[in-house]
């Protein structure tokens, strides 16, 4: 593993996630409570980017099928619950779950030295 700077910590917010990469890897960064947070920027389930996404509440919610995801620990809490934002019902949310069973999104440990933070990839 290679340690890679990711972001400075004066430019994260709490309200948002910032995109950055590590080692040729996308990550988003945030910040929840008094921790800084890294998850891989690829939704699980079909590989799309999640930067765009709602952040709320230490949870990141995939803009393209609603999957959301614990920022902090890659959990998966909702599986493709939308399409483009828009509510599926649950005939609909199986289909396009697409036969992919609920998957947790690779997560990273962030740690700060003075104001840069770093992660392993």
């Amino acid at each position: 593993m290679v340690k890679a700077k990711i972001a400075i910590a004066s430019d994260i917010s709490t309200d948002k996630v910032l995109k950055a990469t590590a080692n040729g890897k996308a990550v988003l960064v945030a910040k929840v409570g008094d921790s800084y947070c890294a998850i891989d920027n690829k939704c699980p389930h079909l590989g799309l980017p999640m930067a765009k996404g709602k952040f709320e509440n230490g949870i990141i919610t995939c803009p393209f099928h609603g999957s959301k995801f614990e920022i902090c620990t890659g959990k998966n809490v909702e599986w493709v619950d939308s399409f483009a934002g828009i509510p599926l019902p649950g005939v609909a949310k199986k289909m396009m779950a697409m036969g992919k069973s609920p998957t947790d999104a690779p997560s990273f440990a962030v740690t700060q030295e003075g104001n840069d933070l770093f992660i392993e990839v």
